[in-house]
């Protein structure tokens, strides 16, 4: 049996992305422009958001269960780039992100965003917890009335 799983269109479509991401941020960070930077990344989580939405692995996890691991698997690996390109910009939240998908310390540089460097079928991962701290805002005494 083969260490990864068999890639539909849709999940090719978004690793591809993914694999596209570190060119992006280099010609932005080539530039000196740290929000093209980010919006890259913001674009991608956005693009991971859709493909949940559309292949709905709550849903699979009844009808099929193989793919659902896919799914997950792929969404996983998308986090992975996303999470080590991320470093530069938020180092801690990344760091959390990147234990938790049990990516190797000495697998979190740019020269691991690759094919080759997927998350391996047998990696654990830890139970998840709030990557980034929730912010609460106190709203004015007159805007509480």
């Amino acid at each position: 049996p083969s260490e990864f799983p068999e890639f539909t269109e849709e999940d090719k479509v978004l690793l591809a992305s993914a694999q596209g991401l570190r060119e992006k941020t280099a010609t932005a960070i080539s530039t000196q422009s740290i929000s093209k930077y980010a919006d890259a990344m913001i674009e991608m989580v956005w693009e991971t958001n859709k493909y949940i939405d559309v292949m709905e692995p709550w849903a699979l996890k009844k009808t099929d269960p193989e793919r659902m691991k896919t799914v997950l698997f792929t969404i996983l690996e998308v986090l992975r780039y996303v999470a080590i390109l991320y470093q530069p910009l938020i180092p801690t939240s990344a760091n959390k992100i990147l234990d938790a998908l049990g990516v190797p310390d000495d697998e979190r540089s740019f020269g691991n965003l690759s094919p080759e460097c997927m998350i391996k079928k047998s990696s654990p991962i830890t139970k998840p917890t709030g990557f980034f701290p929730r912010i609460e805002i106190e709203q004015p005494a007159e805007a509480k009335a």
